[in-house]
C-alpha cells in the first residue's frame, strides 16, 4: 500500500513540477524576453521568489517519493530501473539548477549584468530551462512506466 501511495505522489508531483516549469518557460520566459534588459532584471527580482513556492511544493515530494521507491522496489528489477531513471532525471535537474540557474538568478536579481549580457544570459537561461523541462517530462514517463510495471507484475 505504501509503495502504491508513494508511486501516486511521485507521478503527480513530477508531472506537476514539469507543468510548473513549462508554465515558467511559456509565460514568464516570453514576458521576460519582451522587457528591456534592465526592466527584466528588476522584474526578475520580484518574480523569482514567487516561483520558488510552486517549484518547491512539487519538486520536493517528487524527489523524496522517487528516492524512496528506488529503495523500496527490490523484487522487480525493471520497476526499480524505471524509478532509478526517474530519480536520476530529478537529480540532473537539481544539479543543473544549483550549478547554473541559481547563480544566474541571483546575478539577475542583483542587476550584475549589462543590458547586452542580460539579454544573452536570459536567452541561454531559457534554453537550458527547456532542457530541464525535457528531463522532467522524461522522469514523469519513467515514473509512469515504473507504476505500470508494478501493476502488471502483480496481476
Amino acid at each position: 500500500m505504501m509503495k502504491k501511495t508513494l508511486s501516486y505522489i511521485a507521478i503527480i508531483a513530477i508531472s506537476a513540477f514539469a507543468g510548473n516549469m513549462i508554465n515558467i518557460g511559456l509565460s514568464y520566459g516570453i514576458h521576460w524576453l519582451s522587457l528591456e534588459p534592465i526592466a527584466f532584471m528588476e522584474s526578475f527580482k520580484v518574480d523569482f521568489p514567487l516561483l520558488l513556492g510552486p517549484t518547491s511544493v512539487t519538486l520536493m515530494p517528487a524527489f523524496i517519493a522517487t528516492l524512496c521507491l528506488v529503495f523500496l522496489t527490490k523484487e522487480n528489477k525493471m520497476e526499480r530501473r524505471y524509478w532509478l531513471y526517474a530519480f536520476v532525471g530529478l537529480m540532473l535537474i537539481n544539479i543543473q539548477t544549483v550549478a547554473y540557474h541559481l547563480p544566474m538568478n541571483l546575478d539577475f536579481m542583483d542587476l550584475k549584468y549589462s543590458a547586452v549580457e542580460a539579454t544573452s544570459n536570459l536567452r541561454a537561461w531559457l534554453f537550458f530551462h527547456w532542457i530541464r523541462i525535457i528531463v522532467a517530462i522524461g522522469s514523469a514517463v519513467f515514473a509512469i512506466k515504473a507504476f505500470q510495471n508494478q501493476t502488471t507484475i502483480k496481476k
